[in-house]
């Protein structure tokens, strides 16, 4: 009986879901950053999923990867490369109505970073540690433009929506 329960229930729940096309989103991003201490400059990719909750907040998660070609770190002078990886959850909030084909929205995601430095092509650094983005975007149609920091990055990104 239990399992009758829950089948029906995960029914209903997949049926919701699929009923509602337009409530799942996924948005592919490119850009350049520069990291907050260090000298240098870097590459953004990442893939943002997102789900409607209201027409005014989404659950949104982030999967990206930034490198980046660091010229001096920012107390040893050295050179060397960081790559971090971003795996985030968290909320995103639309500050104009559903209505507009244009809409402006902030976002704030929280959860795990791996970053991986190579000084000098002699020390290699891994760490995990707490991640986080936040950001303002701008929809266009099916184009997105924003400005984030995202763990110790100020990202500049276009993308585009599927």
């Amino acid at each position: 009986m239990k399992k009758l329960i829950f089948l029906l229930l995960f029914f209903g729940l997949i049926t919701n879901i699929i009923g509602q096309e337009k409530s799942f989103e996924k948005l592919v991003t490119i850009g350049i950053c520069q990291p907050i201490l260090n000298n240098g400059t870097g590459f953004h990719v990442g893939f943002n999923p997102s789900f409607e909750l209201t027409k005014s907040f989404s659950l949104e998660g982030q999967l990206s990867h930034i490198y980046t070609n660091i010229d001096s770190y920012f107390l040893s002078g050295d050179y060397g490369r960081s790559n971090d990886v971003n795996l985030l959850a968290g909320g995103r909030f639309y500050l104009n109505s559903s209505e507009n084909k244009n809409r402006f929205f902030i976002n704030l995601l929280l959860g795990l970073n791996y970053e991986r430095d190579d000084r000098l092509d002699r020390e290699i650094r891994e760490e995990y540690r707490f991640g986080f983005s936040a950001g303002g975007y701008y929809r266009f149609k099916k184009i997105n433009f924003g400005l984030t920091y995202d763990t110790h990055h100020i990202v500049l990104k276009c993308g585009y929506l599927f």
